[in-house]
């Protein structure tokens, strides 16, 4: 009896074991997405070699752990040894935590210079803009608009979007950032607007599909070009 149940316990565990071995090949060819623009940090990878597999994704809900747990993350999702097997990284640039989207371009544009990959990026606006465009009136779907978030003590922040096309074949929609986020000092010259709203879960997966139209297109984006969205100095006085 207790013979038996060993051999079914050590099927199970082989099973397991074959399972991630086939999980990544060495045919594997990875897009990298990488979101830290909140307390949650999302990753999602696509294997471009296998059309049938679908786009993996994560978020950790890890606060202000960040710097302790970035690479733990990653690995969660893609083992470090395939790491040299990504060749594209994409990854949002801010608004958000200074802290986080520091540690998170820094870790893009260092994982990019090493593997020689491009490294496309977006603001979290700009991510949101295919999410939250849809609230707008039908009539004014297809023309420029704001989103925007109040900053405490610091006054509006915005950017304005305009839908560009729609991509059928791999259901990405494509936007134009007209005005990267900023702080705007009058209401008034923001309508219509659209409030912000972060989610990491629906966000990560359009940022990949961002990443797979440009690998598509095959544009070069320059590691060095990537740089974090301040809107506000971290420096500074104001309280």
């Amino acid at each position: 009896m207790e013979q038996a149940t060993s051999r079914r316990r050590n099927s199970k565990i082989k099973i397991i074991i074959n399972k991630l071995k086939n999980f990544h090949s060495s045919n594997s060819k990875y897009l990298l997405a990488l979101h830290s623009c909140t307390e949650s940090f999302g990753i999602a990878i696509k294997d471009t070699e296998n059309p049938e597999k679908i786009i993996e994704s994560k978020v950790f809900n890890i606060g202000r752990s960040l710097s302790n747990k970035l690479f733990s993350c990653i690995e969660t999702i893609l083992p470090r040894n395939f790491w040299k097997h990504i060749i594209r990284i994409s990854v949002v640039k801010g608004p958000g935590g200074f802290t986080s989207t520091r540690l998170t371009i820094s870790m893009a544009r260092t994982m990019a210079q090493q593997i020689g990959c491009s490294l496309d990026s977006m603001s979290s606006f700009h991510l949101m803009a295919p999410r939250l465009y849809k609230d707008l009136d039908e009539n004014q779907m297809l023309n420029p608009f704001w989103i925007e978030d109040i900053m405490p003590r610091r006054g509006i922040l915005a950017g304005k979007y305009q839908l560009i096309k729609i991509h059928q074949e791999s259901n990405f929609h494509e936007f134009r950032e007209i005005i990267s986020p900023q702080l705007i000092s009058n209401k008034n010259l923001i309508k219509p607007s659209i409030k912000a709203s972060m989610n990491i879960e629906k966000d990560i997966i359009s940022l990949i599909k961002f990443s797979q139209y440009c690998q598509k297109s095959k544009v070069n984006s320059d590691w060095k070009k990537t740089l974090p969205i301040y809107p506000t100095s971290p420096i500074d006085n104001k309280k």
